[in-house]
């Protein structure tokens, strides 16, 4: 048997490989589209529960609005750079801490406008990062691989 003899192949064994090759294309390509037909209506359900959930959240809006009598939307109250830098330099001891004063007013600043005047710092802190940086050193002390 020479090397032609084994590389032919008959005209029967090409079509069965044929006929298999395209079977198994149209077997991926019907899984395909009916994959693509079940998304497209599944996206269409989707979008229409989205859309009876926002009418619905906008009927409630309408009653709450009409029941309710019309409120004025309250401001937040402004801070005058003076009362900034007051609130700051009560608080920054510039000797004992490493947090310059544009950060405590920026601080200070923003529990002034999120809480109001009821709130007061009493004192801010850098945190201390020796703690979680000795556990870090233990955790990678633990996986050292002693190479012998």
């Amino acid at each position: 048997m020479n090397i032609t003899q084994t590389l032919a192949i008959t005209w029967p064994e090409f079509m069965d490989a044929l006929t298999y090759q395209v079977t198994g294309m149209l077997v991926v390509f019907c899984c395909l589209g009916l994959l693509c037909i079940i998304l497209s209506i599944s996206g269409a359900v989707a979008v229409r529960l989205e859309e009876k959930k926002k009418a619905a959240a906008e009927a409630t809006k309408a009653a709450m609005a009409a029941a309710a009598p019309a409120a004025q939307p309250v401001a937040a109250p402004e801070l005058a750079p003076a009362q900034v830098a007051a609130i700051a330099a009560g608080i920054y001891d510039a000797a004992a801490s490493s947090i310059t004063p544009e950060v405590v007013a920026a601080i200070a600043a923003a529990v002034k406008v999120t809480i109001g005047d009821e709130a007061r710092i009493l004192d801010i802190k850098p945190v201390d990062t020796a703690y979680g940086q000795s556990g870090r050193t233990s955790i990678m002390n633990s996986h050292n691989i002693n190479r012998g």
